[in-house]
């Protein structure tokens, strides 16, 4: 559809059961409103699976995706008020850029970079 822009979702299940813990999905390109507030990556983990590091696993996991995607670096996005996502950035070596106010739902927004080439943050 117009203003949409090509996307890859992984999910990760819970081989003993099949239950869905969470999906992240990879933006290809930008467009205006990607680039200045979605980023590259979006994540969500179903709440009974969260705080057990599955957010920062899928986040790990995703990134030479990413890089065989011809990506040097990605753009991840979080509510200023969301620290897990905070830390599940930060764990996977994303770099503060600054704060903005998305203005459609009225929330600040931090925007972090991933640099997909740091040989000691990638298998």
């Amino acid at each position: 559809p117009p203003n949409w822009v090509p996307c890859t979702q992984f999910l990760l299940v819970r081989e003993c059961d099949k239950q869905i813990v969470g999906m992240i999905q990879i933006r290809h390109t930008f467009n205006p409103y990607v680039e200045r507030y979605a980023g590259h990556i979006g994540y969500s983990v179903h709440p009974d699976f969260r705080r057990k590091g599955y957010a920062t696993e899928m986040l790990r996991r995703v990134l030479p995706y990413c890089r065989s995607l011809g990506l040097e670096r990605v753009l991840i996005t979080c509510a200023e008020d969301n620290p897990a996502s905070r830390k599940t950035i930060l764990a996977n070596g994303g770099q503060y850029e600054s704060t903005g106010l998305e203005p459609k739902n009225q929330v600040n927004l931090e925007r972090y970079w991933i640099d997909l080439y740091q040989k000691d943050k990638l298998p």
